[in-house]
């Protein structure tokens, strides 16, 4: 159970990245606040900011799991795993990428709340 919530944050961190940088950018901010709509540089420096620093958290994290080479290994995955899934949510259904994106995020923090007592 242990090893599940684990690998489990590793993913939501690198979903949580991958929506931050995509957020970041035009079109996909523009998917979801209407035609147009572009985010404000500030906004757009903290979701980059942000998204770096989930992939960095997750990469570690997964290393800190397993060892430099698998670690890696499993981040790897784990980041093809969540940008397959955002590839094929964003174009169709960019409101409920950000709604997963919510839940992941908060079923991590509840992970990581769980990994901390243990």
């Amino acid at each position: 159970m242990t090893e599940l919530l684990a690998n489990f944050l590793v993913f939501a961190l690198c979903y949580a990245g991958l929506s931050c940088l995509c957020l970041a950018m035009d079109r996909h901010y523009a998917d979801l606040h209407g035609r147009g709509a572009e985010p404000p540089p500030q906004l757009r420096r903290r979701l980059q900011w942000g998204g770096w620093a989930a992939l960095a958290i997750g990469l570690a994290w997964a290393m800190h799991l397993a060892g430099f080479g698998y670690g890696l290994v499993s981040w790897a995955g784990s980041l093809t795993g969540c940008g397959l899934l955002l590839i094929w949510l964003l174009p169709y259904a960019p409101q409920q990428a950000m709604r997963l994106a919510r839940v992941i995020g908060a079923t991590a923090l509840l992970a990581a709340v769980l990994l901390a007592v243990r």
